[in-house]
């Protein structure tokens, strides 16, 4: 497996496409989750009041010093949603929001120049909304006029006192009436300038009943399919890491098994091949000699789960055969009632024994000749690859024009099976079947070819649960392909 390739961004698109349906599935439920909320009282509608700022100085047209330079934003902030502003809120509104609703519902936002405040205020209808936004603003600025007032009269008093305690001083004999005077003179100054101070907190200089309102339902919606959306993204990764059957071209591709020389969707497969699945089993027979030279032997492992029949060598087979070449199709561990099915699909006629194995001829294929070999004993090389499946391939190396040569192995065939006749064709395909084929059992094959100087050629993809019709024979068409045809007399043929 190329280890660098599941780094790369193909990687974690690939997973996407093939687990977009999960994506999509969490996207939904994110969706309708946002919908419950907003229908079981998650729907707000904000509405907001803007207020100017005043800044309390003692010369307000002053122009040595900005006013936005004189407020703390952060603090007037505060100021705005806190408890004692939304308390005093909360009695302007009666049979409105709490307390608690009004201070944990506001947002406060300060303007770049630091005089102006956007007060919102979140609620279940518009008219708590309004009601809400411009009573914290109300609040907010008198909150700030009535703390102003406070500092000046506390100031004032001690003016004041200190105004009491000079003209007491003043009448004293031998005072320094001067001096006294002056300061006294002084204080009065600063007793009138604080009296001229406006301490007023602000306006409000856009109603929030004037202001557009808004509603969190594309917010909330939003929020819902942007959640369902990460979380599916993980859901479909974490699926991809948990689940270790093969799916697709891309996990036979990173399970180091070569190309897929043909994906096979039909759901019910033939045998002839037809129409779309011919075609793909004639592109397979020319990459395969496309590649490399002549294939003059092929192991065609099957690496499914057994569950169903899946005529792929033989079909191999019929479209070498019909591209003019001479081919033994050698079975070995055919189930009978597979091997019945071949036999009425192929038209095999006995042909002769020859060690240990039968020969049966095609009538439907020219060419074509089926070797079905008995299954060894534990005193064999090999319980599938026997001694008659090796003495063929001693056979066809003496001669000068061989036939081509199709080993096709069971899926329950062992590994050391496999390995034998991969080493002996020189050549393998796999058969692996979609969704139920687990990829650590295709990884340890293409090991174990690897390790006996066989050549992967590629992989065919057959469909998960694909099922060839089976069909039972009678005794009498067992009986003929057991036995050979009689010759028909002169007089009969006449």
């Amino acid at each position: 497996m190329d280890e660098k390739s599941s780094l790369g961004m193909g990687h974690y698109l690939a997973v996407l496409r093939r687990h977009w349906k999960t994506v999509v599935a969490a996207m939904l439920i994110g969706l309708l989750l946002a919908l419950a909320y907003l229908l079981t009282g998650g729907a707000r509608v904000t509405a907001s009041a803007l207020v100017n700022v005043n800044v309390i100085v003692s010369d307000p047209f002053n122009p040595s010093r900005p006013a936005s330079g004189l407020l703390d934003t952060a603090t007037e902030g505060e100021i705005a949603s806190s408890y004692v502003v939304a308390s005093e809120a909360s009695k302007e509104v009666p049979g409105g929001d709490s307390t608690a609703d009004l201070r944990n519902n506001v947002d406060v936002k300060t303007g770049s120049d630091g005089t102006t405040a956007l007060i919102s205020y979140s609620s279940r209808t518009e008219a708590r909304a309004v009601d809400g936004a411009d009573a914290m603003a109300n609040s907010y600025l008198a909150y700030r006029q009535d703390q102003a007032d406070a500092r000046r009269t506390a100031m004032r008093n001690q003016l004041e006192q200190q105004l009491a305690a000079l003209n007491t001083a003043l009448a004293a004999p031998g005072a320094d009436r001067v001096t006294l005077t002056n300061r006294i003179s002084n204080i009065e100054s600063e007793i009138n300038e604080l009296n001229a101070i406006d301490t007023t907190g602000g306006t409000v200089i856009t109603p929030a009943a004037e202001s557009p309102v808004s509603t969190n339902y594309t917010r909330v919606l939003g929020s819902g399919l942007a959640g369902g959306l990460v979380a599916g993204v993980l859901l479909a990764f974490l699926s991809h890491a948990v689940r270790r059957r093969v799916n697709d071209g891309y996990d036979v591709e990173q399970a180091g098994t070569g190309p897929v020389l043909a994906e096979l969707v039909s759901p019910e497969p033939t045998l002839p091949a037809r129409g779309a699945e011919l075609d793909a089993y004639r592109a397979v027979r020319e990459r395969l000699f496309a590649g490399r030279g002549p294939v003059t032997a092929l192991a065609v492992i099957d690496a499914t789960s057994g569950r169903a029949f899946y005529p792929v060598a033989p079909n191999l087979s019929v479209v070498l055969a019909q591209a003019g070449f001479e081919v033994e199709l050698v079975l070995m561990g055919t189930p009978p009632e597979e091997m019945e099915l071949m036999t009425e699909a192929l038209q095999l006629r006995f042909g002769a024994n020859d060690g240990g194995a039968e020969v049966l001829t095609s009538e439907s294929i020219p060419g074509l000749k089926v070797v079905q070999t008995v299954r060894g004993t534990d005193l064999d090389a090999d319980d599938y690859v026997t001694d008659a499946v090796r003495r063929r391939f001693l056979a066809r190396n003496r001669k000068d024009s061989s036939p081509v040569v199709v080993l096709a192995l069971p899926a329950d065939a062992p590994s050391a099976s496999r390995m034998a006749a991969a080493r002996l064709a020189g050549a393998a395909v796999l058969t692996v079947e979609g969704g139920r084929t687990r990829r650590e059992e295709v990884e340890l094959t293409a090991t174990e070819l690897t390790g006996v100087h066989a050549e992967l050629l590629g992989t065919l993809l057959v469909r998960g649960g694909r099922r060839m019709p089976r069909k039972p024979r009678s005794a009498e068409q067992k009986a003929r392909r057991r036995a050979p045809e009689p010759v028909a007399s002169s007089s009969a043929a006449s």
